[in-house]
């Protein structure tokens, strides 16, 4: 292809013949023409070059001091020769943790773990600034390779085998199982690690294989069931790294019955156990759940009261003087002047809320008809007042009102005086009672009682 950077210009002769042209006709050298050729190469904007490709960078693990690993450089190959944008295009899933700034650094903006990562890749794209500085659209990539070297900072760590056995009459020297370990850090075809003990008191003894693994022995002989179905043993492992790191970790061995053959045939204490525990953790929370709950629950109940007494005790009584004190106040003798025995701002006082009593007649309001069998005569008030106690102790309808009438002082302040008989002390029998009837129809029993005809557009 043709590159304007580096040919802008070819030129070149052109030389043309006839060979059957008669040269008779023709002067000396006419059968033959030279023209000259000029092919100008014109000029296209191209995209940034980088000079080295991929970039690889490496980086040491959990150095805090490196921010910086290098950089990319890529240039304009035009004659213009633009300054150079560059930005990160792409990055794998763990890239985000290598930046690029706008002169093309490469940065970490924090230091780098090997076991969460060993290697980072992003792709770096490269755009040429124009002279109003906007970016050109095309633009070139290059990919960028970060490895994180290894240090040794994570000690080995048991490989856990399947349930690891032995029979209860096992003999010294039985080998029980073979171990081996890992290590999360870069392994070198020199490193190795070495398994020991942590404590010499115990019927188990390790022997090194020297090929990263070891076995677990029986060092002196039986084992007695009925003293332990289980025993713990703590292995220590450690590697030769720099610097060097060890780890403890504990090996579960079950105790089992065998038979003459030294197979297992008995060998679930370990399972039981397990299963045990679990079930005592869930009924120990459980436990601890409910007690919590009714705790909460008589507190909140404990609050409730304090605060419904605290409510009462705000109206300035006690609850039987409030209880006493509630009466119906559109029974007999209501609105008149004979109520100064009732307090009505206590009532007042329990309506706080707003709300508004249902609106149920009293039965004092009501005006009934009354019995056919009713006395009329003056002289059987004793039997009226035993018929009006039996309706009143069979009336299932009235409000558990405790409220006691005191005939003696009713209607001290009306107009029309005490209604009781136990107040009159001379005969009557010489006044007209008409009146009574003017009083409403709740007047008209006391009217009937005194011989008065009551009208008959009440209504009953």
């Amino acid at each position: 292809p043709l590159d304007f950077e580096k040919v802008a210009e070819y030129r070149f002769d052109i030389e043309a013949t006839d060979p059957t042209v008669d040269l008779r006709y023709f002067k000396s050298g006419g059968s033959r023409s030279i023209s000259t050729v000029t092919i100008e190469v014109t000029d296209v904007d191209e995209p940034p070059v980088f000079t080295k490709l991929p970039y690889e960078f490496k980086v040491k693990e959990n150095d805090p001091e490196i921010r910086t690993l290098g950089s990319v450089w890529a240039h304009d190959p035009d004659a213009a020769k633009r300054r150079i944008r560059f930005i990160r295009r792409r990055a794998s899933p763990n890239g985000d943790y290598v930046r690029v700034s706008d002169t093309g650094i490469i940065q970490l903006p924090k230091a780098l773990d090997r076991e969460f990562s060993s290697s980072y890749n992003i792709t770096v794209a490269a755009q040429e600034i124009l002279e109003d500085g906007r970016l050109a659209d095309r633009e070139s990539h290059a990919h960028v390779h970060v490895i994180v070297t290894d240090e040794n900072d994570n000690a080995p760590e048991l490989l856990y085998p399947e349930e690891p056995r032995v029979c209860e009459n096992a003999a010294p020297g039985k080998v029980i199982i073979r171990i081996s370990a890992t290590d999360k850090d870069e392994i070198s075809p020199r490193g190795f690690f070495k398994y020991s003990l942590a404590t010499e008191d115990s019927n188990f003894s390790l022997i090194e294989n020297y090929d990263n693994t070891a076995n677990i022995t029986v060092r002196y002989g039986q084992f007695n069931r009925e003293l332990a179905k289980i025993h713990y043993l703590p292995v220590i492992i450690s590697d030769n790294g720099e610097p060097e790191l060890s780890s403890t970790n504990t090996l579960v061995i079950s105790v089992c019955k065998c038979n003459e053959k030294g197979n297992f045939t008995f060998c679930e204490e370990r399972a039981k156990q397990v299963g045990a525990s679990i079930q005592a953790l869930v009924a120990i929370f459980i436990c601890i759940f409910t007690i919590i709950i009714l705790f909460a629950v008589i507190t909140l109940l404990i609050l409730l009261r304090k605060r419904h007494k605290k409510d009462l005790s705000g109206l300035g009584r006690n609850v039987a003087e409030i209880h006493e004190q509630l009466v119906t106040y559109d029974e007999e003798g209501g609105g008149e002047m004979d109520t100064t025995s009732y307090d009505v701002s206590v009532l007042n006082s329990v309506r706080k809320n707003g709300m508004k009593p249902e609106a149920v007649p009293s039965p004092y309001a009501q005006v009934q008809k009354p019995p056919g069998n009713l006395p009329s005569g003056a002289g059987e008030m004793e039997m009226m007042i035993e018929v009006k106690k039996d309706e009143a102790d069979n009336d299932r309808d009235l409000l558990p009102y405790d409220t006691l009438h005191i005939y003696g002082y009713e209607g001290a302040e009306s107009i029309a005086e005490s209604l009781s008989s136990l107040g009159s002390g001379s005969s009557d029998s010489d006044i007209d009672y008409d009146f009574l009837n003017d009083w409403g129809p709740r007047f008209k029993m006391l009217a009937e009682l005194y011989g008065s005809e009551p009208h008959k557009d009440f209504v009953y």
